[in-house]
């Protein structure tokens, strides 16, 4: 992780302050947790047959299992329908495509009280089912009267939750390597935890610089996944912070996405918009696959920008995105905007879970800075009540 151009600037005072605050703290109980791997490949073995797999839920049940299917799915021979909404067309194009002999509908709910968690089990209610759900609730009692298999969904909030049976579970079921995702979440929670000196503990490292950048009037991050397959780490990074960090005035508002696509569209606002931004760029150092390319005869002295096509014959598809970044790093820099680099080695089950597991300590870690609750949702749970008046009203 490259923080040298954060413009944070954190003295050796503000470090051993922030090493104080967290240092007797004791761990957060989703670095603790232990899953039962060995019951969730039991569990997976039962549905191996399944082609077709929907898996249903809200926020923090669904969010890490899309992160690692963006990551994965290619690999797996199986088709996986991530369900998060109560849109009838979207509910009617999945059931179109899935076959009942071929489907096992997963529901993934630590409360099992979610209105659409219920209205959407009902309409799929034809499907094979397992849940994933909490020891009590209403999904709970459905499960029991209608004989749904069932497994435990540990008491963790939801976002923090991937490394649980939440995300394991469908994921395992979907042929994701879910061992190595464990492995690789195991170590980053021991790099980062409160009883790490500031200086070995990168989650802590991260999150001091955000917060100090925020009172610096820096209010918006502007994240860039540089990879495909991560795309579907955005919303779960999304989640843990605006669910985390954002409240009682404070936190920061996260925009952005895949890279280089948003080159072409949000880097025009982070760069020349209100100065107000972080750019946070998460990058691959090697893909899985690689490509070169030969260009014709006739087209290669043509010109693009003062540059001959025939250059390009030298770079292969991995140096072109490289260049890509370190173009917008470059300018980034140049203009004085904070910056920070995260680099991945590889998109590997291993550094899946660890950045995982990385931004779950780093959520909670700038919750903490601000002094507010990393594992409430004050922010949410007014408009559930309402909800729930309104269909009784109805």
């Amino acid at each position: 992780m490259n923080l040298a151009f954060s413009k944070a600037d954190l003295d050796e005072k503000e470090k051993e302050a922030i090493e104080n605050k967290v240092k007797d703290l004791e761990a957060p109980y989703f670095s603790e947790y232990t899953p039962d791997l060995k019951a969730i490949l039991e569990i997976a073995k039962k549905y191996q047959n399944k082609k077709n797999i929907i898996v249903e839920g809200n926020g923090g049940s669904i969010s890490t299992m899309r992160a690692f299917w963006s990551c994965f799915g290619s690999d797996t021979g199986k088709n996986v329908f991530i369900l998060d909404t109560d849109d009838p067309d979207y509910i009617a194009e999945i059931k179109s495509r899935c076959p009942i002999e071929d489907t096992l509908l997963i529901i993934v709910s630590k409360s099992g009280n979610s209105v659409q968690t219920i209205s959407d089990y009902l309409l799929l209610s034809e499907y094979e089912t397992l849940f994933v759900t909490s020891e009590s609730g209403t999904l709970r009692e459905i499960g029991k009267t209608n004989n749904i298999d069932m497994a435990k969904h540990p008491e963790i909030s939801g976002r923090f939750s991937g490394i649980t049976e939440s995300a394991l579970i469908p994921a395992a079921v979907a042929g994701i390597d879910i061992k190595n995702i464990s492995k690789g979440a195991k170590e980053m929670y021991e790099k980062c935890a409160s009883q790490k000196s500031f200086s070995e503990n990168p989650a802590l490292q991260f999150a001091a610089h955000l917060d100090k950048l925020e009172k610096m009037g820096y209010t918006d991050i502007f994240l860039s996944l540089y990879s495909k397959k991560l795309s579907g780490f955005f919303e779960l990074i999304i989640q843990l912070f605006h669910e985390s960090v954002c409240k009682e005035g404070k936190g920061q508002t996260f925009y952005g996405g895949e890279a280089p696509e948003n080159q072409h569209h949000t880097l025009q606002r982070f760069n020349s918009g209100r100065k107000n931004s972080v750019g946070v760029f998460i990058t691959v150092e090697n893909f899985q696959n690689d490509s070169y390319f030969t260009a014709a005869e006739n087209i290669r002295n043509i010109e693009c920008r003062g540059v001959a096509i025939e250059k390009l014959e030298k770079k292969s598809m991995q140096d072109i995105i490289h260049i890509e970044f370190k173009g917008t790093w470059k300018d980034t820099t140049e203009q004085g905007i904070p910056a920070i680099h995260i680099k991945l080695k590889e998109v590997s089950p291993a550094t899946a879970g660890a950045l995982t597991a990385f931004f779950q300590y780093t959520a909670y870690y700038s919750a903490i800075l601000r002094d507010v609750n990393p594992f409430d949702q004050p922010g949410v749970e007014k408009s559930k009540e309402y909800i729930f008046k309104l269909i009784k009203e109805k």
